[in-house]
């Protein structure tokens, strides 16, 4: 017999009735809960069981609600409330906690009114829906600005708000006096002030006429009330108005928010219903990596229709040029373990010592426990972004007090996460050999401080759990030795196995790193963490700026500075740097720099940025942030930002004297990639090619509608010296003609006329028209 069955044997009928509304509004709770009322009503009667019913059933909510609602997920889910519910000390208790658990989830996973498990083409409607509010809003405001003016101007507008204190006891008596007060308000309708001797004893205020500007406030003020609703940060109230109501106005910035947030909720929630760890989705869930991949499909489908030109006409796709760069996860790896083996190379030169420490985050921070996968009681609902940011800080405080101790260390920093998502740090450094201790001691009180009775276990022994050192051993192998594992499993998983290392090709948890390599970029990217950090070692940025001008750039080099006259103690450095970068010398490149530790402010290069400059008419004239036509040579972003693009390097020889390097030698334009049928035009056709000279209707080296104008005609080009100089004779002999010497004398007569007007208006405002203007004309005219 089931439990709702026993429960029919007691009460009466309406009591039996009342009962059922309880077990209708939660039926899949219902059964439990009837076996709740069995046991407290056979113990203690029927009034007694009602009671626990209506008392233990108040919070509680029906779960398959949520699981129909998030459907896409719902089978973890309901696994994870099962799970909550068995680990209650009682049922009651088991089902309160994993109805608060799914309410919670309910709430994270709506943003604003938008589904977050829906697909993409969901959300990027609601982003649209959003944005296109966001302007009705400011539309209507902006549309009321005549109406709210005309009303000003009649006295129609409802007195201020700031009132003075309303005399009397009852409401009538405060009502008459309010109208006392409007009455005696001045209006348009208002006698002049003379006529009413009391009004001089009253000071009003007008309200002030309404513009543009504060209807721009005004919807600001709401949009960034509904970014907030969604979750969003607002942008920064440091910027223009019209800066933050162009991002709050379109529909990719909204897009680009919510998908953030809806892929951190939706992994949040993974995690916590744990399915996150060794034993199911390691790293990362099932449903975020394959979001991710979805992600890079669409952006490597969108490079590939977008192609870039030159000046010498060398088309690439972007997708071909993406390869070419750091976006190719192979030389990414390249350059970092590079840099890595050059400065222990560095190092060993100075006699410094590597030092190779894990920092870890406390127990709170962690969804599972290590060895079992169970669910960590001291876990308090953190999010791997929120761990992040506590070790960015103890770190800023070790950081911190090694400055004020004068301890320098450099190296990299690299993070990644444990099984169940949860980051850690590796930090292999170099320091002076009699700073080791010092440095370590530093490092390990701030590593330590929170819950230090977590780093003993059950025998009192101290463990590492929290943090631990390792001192590079050169006998055992290399610094990059230590770190190349670790590299190369959160960029691609591809990397040279160490002889006489068994399992080296697999992660600590015996996954191939080739398989975990996706699934911990997937984690970086989802919770905006950055993987790889150098500390105390010079930029990277005029490292790539410096590798630019390489042997086939030699040429263009000379003339820069044939153009540009640098001092020659300056293009020694350059010259000397730039042998360094070429030939991939990272250690001699830091040398050349300063050393490790050396403030930027003090290294001979540094990056050198200008102003976009405008190179023609393009449809991007129109800015979205104010609304008016860009007319400045300055180039403008879609938010009306100034655009700022890196051009070269700037060199400081040893006297502090600087000169500027282009390093940036190609000129870039993007436009749709060109179907290889349309015979050199863009894939929307011949209308749609922004490339030629005239109206894109013709061609003039095709047969079918060909001009009869000539192609030189149509752009112009670079004269000889001989064509030049004939030009200027041409040019001269028409200046010297008889009918431009005549249009001049009679451009210079209307010049002294009306300076002669100005002369007499400006000493008689009154001047009659032509009065005294004859004498100026020579007789004759």
């Amino acid at each position: 017999m089931s439990a709702i069955d026993e429960s029919l044997q007691f009460g009466t009928p309406d009591c039996l009735k009342w009962r059922q509304a309880f077990f209708d509004r939660l039926p899949s709770l219902a059964e439990d809960l009837a076996a709740g009322f069995v046991h407290v009503a056979g113990r203690h009667g029927n009034a007694a069981g009602n009671r626990w019913l209506a008392r233990h059933t108040a919070d509680l909510i029906e779960p398959n609600h949520i699981f129909r609602r998030f459907q896409f997920i719902a089978s973890d889910l309901r696994r994870a409330f099962a799970e909550i519910r068995r680990q209650g000390k009682t049922t009651i208790d088991g089902l309160k906690a994993g109805c608060v658990w799914l309410a919670d989830v309910e709430k994270r996973l709506t943003v604003g009114s938008l589904n977050a498990t829906h697909d993409d083409d969901a959300l990027v409607d609601y982003a649209k829906a959003q944005a296109l509010g966001v302007e009705d809003v400011r539309n209507k405001l902006i549309g009321s600005i005549a109406s709210h003016n005309r009303r000003l101007r009649l006295g129609l507008l409802p007195p201020p708000r700031h009132l003075p204190r309303l005399n009397g006891e009852t409401i009538s008596a405060k009502a008459r006096h309010l109208s006392l007060l409007i009455a005696q308000a001045r209006n348009p309708l208002t006698p002049p002030t003379p006529s009413v001797p009391l009004m001089a004893v009253f000071q009003w205020k007008r309200a002030p006429v309404m513009s543009i500007a504060v209807a721009d406030e005004m919807a600001l003020t709401q949009a960034r009330e509904r970014a907030r609703l969604h979750g969003i940060t607002p942008p920064s109230p440091k910027m223009k108005r019209a800066a933050q109501l162009a991002r709050l106005g379109c529909d990719k910035w909204w897009r680009r928010k919510l998908r953030r947030i809806t892929g951190r909720q939706i992994e949040q929630i993974m995690r916590e219903a744990r399915r996150v760890h060794k034993r199911a989705g390691i790293y990362c869930s099932d449903l975020t990596v394959e979001r991710r991949r979805s992600q890079k499909v669409r952006n490597r489908a969108l490079l590939e229709t977008i192609e870039a030109i030159n000046q010498n006409d060398q088309v690439y796709t972007l997708a071909e040029l993406a390869e070419l760069g750091l976006a190719n996860p192979d030389h990414r790896r390249a350059e970092l373990m590079l840099r890595i083996s050059d400065t222990e190379a560095e190092a060993d030169r100075l006699g410094h010592v590597g030092l190779f420490y894990t920092i870890t985050t406390p127990s709170r921070f962690h969804p599972v426990l290590e060895n079992s996968s169970r669910r960590n009681p001291k876990y308090d609902g953190s999010t791997p972004r929120e761990a992040q940011q506590h070790l960015q800080k103890l770190w800023a405080q070790a950081r911190a007090s090694l400055a004020r101790d004068g301890l320098g260390i450099y190296g990299i920093r690299v993070v990644e996460p444990h099984h169940d998502g949860t980051p850690h740090w590796h930090l292999l450094v170099w320091a002076q050999p009699d700073h080791v201790e010092a440095v370590t001691e530093t490092l390990r009180s701030y590593a330590e401080a929170e819950s230090p009775e977590e780093l003993f276990d059950r025998f009192g022994q101290r463990t590492t759990a929290r943090f631990k050192l390792e001192v590079i051993d050169r006998k055992k192998g290399t610094a990059a030795g230590y770190v190349a594992k670790y590299i190369s499993k959160n960029i691609n998983g591809e990397q040279f196995a160490r002889d006489g290392v068994d399992g080296d090709h697999l992660d600590n948890y015996g996954h191939s790193l080739s398989d975990v390599a996706p699934r911990i970029e997937a984690w970086a990217a989802t919770w905006g963490i950055r993987q790889f950090q150098f500390l105390g070692l010079p930029s990277v940025t005029v490292w790539r700026e410096v590798r630019r001008l390489t042997e086939q750039q030699e040429d263009e080099l000379k003339r820069w500075e044939e153009a540009t006259q640098p001092r020659a103690s300056i293009s020694n450095v350059l010259r000397q740097i730039r042998i360094a970068a070429l030939g991939g010398h990272w250690d001699q490149f830091v040398r050349l720099m300063g050393g490790p530790n050396t403030p930027r402010r003090e290294q001979p290069i540094k990056p050198w940025s200008i102003p976009a400059f405008r190179t023609g008419d393009k449809d991007d004239d129109f800015s979205h942030a104010t609304g008016e036509m860009n007319r400045s040579f300055v180039e403008h972003g879609r938010y009306g930002d100034e655009i700022k693009v890196p051009k070269g390097l700037v060199v400081k020889d040893h006297k502090g004297r600087t000169a500027e390097f282009l390093t940036r030698l190609y000129r870039w334009d993007v436009r749709p990639k060109r179907s290889a049928a349309g015979a050199g035009r863009s894939g929307g056709g011949e209308a749609a090619d922004p490339w030629t000279c005239v109206n894109n209707c013709t061609d003039p080296d095709t047969g079918a509608g060909q001009s009869l104008v000539p192609r030189g005609l149509l752009s112009p080009k670079e004269l000889t010296q001989e064509e030049l100089d004939e030009q200027l004779k041409r040019y001269r002999e028409w200046r010297a003609s008889e009918e431009v010497r005549q249009e001049m004398e009679s451009v210079e007569i209307e010049e002294r006329m009306v300076r002669a007007m100005a002369h007499r208006f400006a000493k008689s405002e009154a001047l009659p028209e032509w009065q005294g203007v004859q004498e100026y004309f020579p007789e004759g005219i």
